[in-house]
């Protein structure tokens, strides 16, 4: 069926009390986060296609997302970036909706209310944005969430985790509207943004998917996050070696650490055999920053709330 530019197959029977678990690229999505947990989702609980723009050029340019050439049984395909809607229906409600959201270069108001009506015709109740950021924060310790949760008859069980509100200011995504449309149509919202640090850029940071996991485990039953959170430590644990070889790198995430113990009471307890794998032995007489290193840490110790702004 046709929901606004969408082509929809509506699940049969209907999904109960649907929470809509969505993430935007490239915004927010740095280190491939919110891709990685919508893969878990959808592995978990057999998530299904159900639908995608009818147009998409109609959103975006293909010359900024360009099309890809696949080979699929020995023959060559064209694949057309898309919005791409799932199914997966869970043991118990609620079932889920997971969307991967793609930022429009044009309509971007028509995209917004698209998106919010494929929500409300599927009953959506709950709309979850996960995402990621490059921030002023080391490898070396847990990694900051910020985010917000409104209209919850019930708090949700977030394993502990409270949101808390972030200050930055500044470029944004049209998207972000979906949110407060969402709220003004009586939907429930949570959000939540992983903070990566800015120095390493991994293609996809497991770490930062861990913590989302770890965060969303308890309100729809995902078990441990044990998997990425592995994957994650030999990522970070492979880093040291290399901070060793460059003095300005590893004066760098020294200060980094000095900032987080200070905001957070000091360093959190770790066992001697994590202490090996994270600590770089390096002392402040060798460490000589570059200009462009100091330039980059004047900046964050001006910036508001030391937010920093997503750099894609």
């Amino acid at each position: 069926m046709k929901i606004g530019p969408f082509d929809i197959e509506m699940p049969d029977p209907p999904l109960r009390d649907p929470h809509a678990v969505v993430m935007l690229r490239p915004w927010i999505n740095v280190g491939n986060v919110g891709s990685v947990v919508l893969g878990r989702l959808k592995n978990m609980f057999d998530g299904q296609e159900i639908g995608r723009l009818r147009t998409p050029g109609y959103f975006y340019d293909f010359t900024r997302y360009r099309p890809e050439m696949k080979m699929v049984d020995g023959e060559r395909h064209v694949t057309v970036p898309n919005t791409v809607v799932l199914s997966a229906r869970r043991e118990e409600a609620p079932d889920l909706i997971l969307i991967h959201l793609m930022e429009p270069h044009s309509n971007s108001e028509e995209y917004n209310d698209a998106v919010l009506e494929l929500l409300t015709r599927m009953g959506v109740t709950s709309y979850v944005s996960i995402g990621s950021m490059y921030d002023s924060v080391p490898h070396t310790r847990p990694l900051a969430v910020s985010g917000s949760l409104k209209g919850w008859d019930t708090v949700p069980n977030l394993g502990g985790f409270t949101p808390s509100r972030s200050n930055y200011e500044g470029p944004t995504s049209m998207i972000g509207q979906i949110a407060q449309m969402a709220q003004d149509s009586g939907m429930a919202t949570l959000s939540l943004m992983v903070r990566l640090p800015l120095y390493l850029q991994l293609d996809n940071d497991f770490s930062g998917s861990a913590r989302v996991v770890e965060i969303l485990s308890p309100l729809y039953g995902l078990g441990d996050a044990s998997a990425e959170r592995e994957l994650g430590k030999q990522q970070y644990s492979q880093i040291a070696p290399a901070l060793m070889k460059d003095p300005q790198l590893a004066g760098l995430v020294k200060r980094l650490e000095a900032e987080w113990d200070e905001k957070n009471g000091g360093p959190p307890e770790v066992s001697s055999e994590e202490s090996a794998e994270t600590t770089v032995d390096i002392s402040d007489e060798e460490i000589q920053l570059s200009p462009e290193i100091e330039q980059f840490l004047e900046e964050l110790r001006r910036r508001p709330g030391g937010d920093t702004p997503n750099r894609e």
